[in-house]
């Protein structure tokens, strides 16, 4: 899509999207400060995706203004990416954010994000920042997956972003294909292949470190592992098929990569603590011995996904055009 066409597309109503499952606890806090934001001459239309929730996610988001879809069992309940679709399908604002249940948002988020938007960038991505109160676990969990985009790193063009916080125009999104809805892929690495496809087309990703939501990392070494073993799982099939990554001559050779998936552990605990570094950032060095065991069972996940897929015969590059 030509910038000048992006450009002019209409900012008047607004489409925020959130997928939520068993999120009774955090889905108020969100859905509060996004009714928060305050930008003139925008009506904001919120939808919450229930995917099959156990607990009263889905009473306490309609309780707080919000719209709520609940996933059925021919919906592909379960996969994040499903329940992004679903909501993306029935939003009728432009651009559609998608946001996740345990983020809640900053002051002038959105403006932010829609500042982007009517500079003509068709993607925009904002950043993840840890709240206050946190426990030790949590805001470990936060430096290792949230190293790349956090408040502190410049405005630029980014190979993907996470659909944690990330605002897409509708026809950009259309054009893309939308999520993965087929797991593992579209549990962790559901945006690859249509971020993938709008970047062949000349479409690029903004990061906006002015658009920033507080990520409520949960608390736990057991979710700390589960999480990056469930990411490394989908990483293999999700960066080596769409070329969706910073480093995708890295992933030109998966079988290699599942071969050094161990020893490159300890390379990847290094890069992510020197991320924070560079930003004067010292905690990281505290959570040393827990980011290397957070690597090593995201090493571990992409062994075991890497296998897996591999074995399937998929290709690299298969999801490039």
């Amino acid at each position: 899509m030509p910038r000048e066409v992006r450009a002019a597309l209409p900012l008047r109503r607004i489409s925020v999207v959130i997928p939520a499952r068993d999120e009774a606890r955090t889905i108020g806090r969100t859905l509060e400060a996004v009714f928060a934001q305050e930008v003139s001459g925008v009506e904001l239309e919120v939808l919450v995706v229930d995917d099959g929730s156990r607990d009263d996610t889905a009473a306490v988001a309609s309780g707080s203004g919000a719209r709520v879809l609940r996933l059925g069992r021919g919906d592909r309940g379960g996969s994040p990416g499903a329940a992004r679709n679903r909501g993306a399908a029935v939003a009728s604002g432009d651009p559609v954010v998608f946001l996740d249940a345990d983020c809640a948002p900053a002051p002038g988020w959105l403006e932010a994000l829609l500042a982007a938007h009517e500079s003509g960038e068709a993607v925009v991505g904002g950043a993840l920042g840890a709240p206050t109160g946190l426990s030790a676990s949590a805001r470990c969990d936060h430096y290792c997956g949230s190293y790349y985009v956090h408040p502190a790193r410049p405005a630029g063009y980014v190979p993907n972003h996470t659909p944690a916080n990330l605002s897409v125009r509708r026809d950009a999104f259309i054009d893309g294909g939308g999520f993965a809805e087929r797991l593992p892929l579209a549990d962790g690495h559901e945006e690859l292949p249509w971020q993938a496809r709008l970047a062949g087309r000349g479409v690029r990703i903004r990061f906006e470190p002015g658009a920033v939501v507080f990520h409520h990392n949960r608390a736990g070494l057991r979710h700390l592992l589960r999480r990056h073993y469930r990411w490394g799982y989908s990483a293999l099939e999700g960066k080596a098929a769409t070329g969706a990554c910073r480093w995708p001559w890295l992933y030109r050779r998966p079988a290699l990569l599942v071969a050094a998936s161990f020893p490159l552990a300890f390379a990847h605990t290094v890069h992510t603590v020197g991320c924070w570094l560079r930003h004067r950032r010292m905690e990281p060095l505290l959570f040393l011995p827990l980011i290397l065991a957070s690597r090593l069972s995201y090493a571990a996940g992409m062994a075991a996904g890497g296998l897996r897929w591999l074995r399937g015969g998929a290709e690299p590059g298969e999801f490039r055009r």
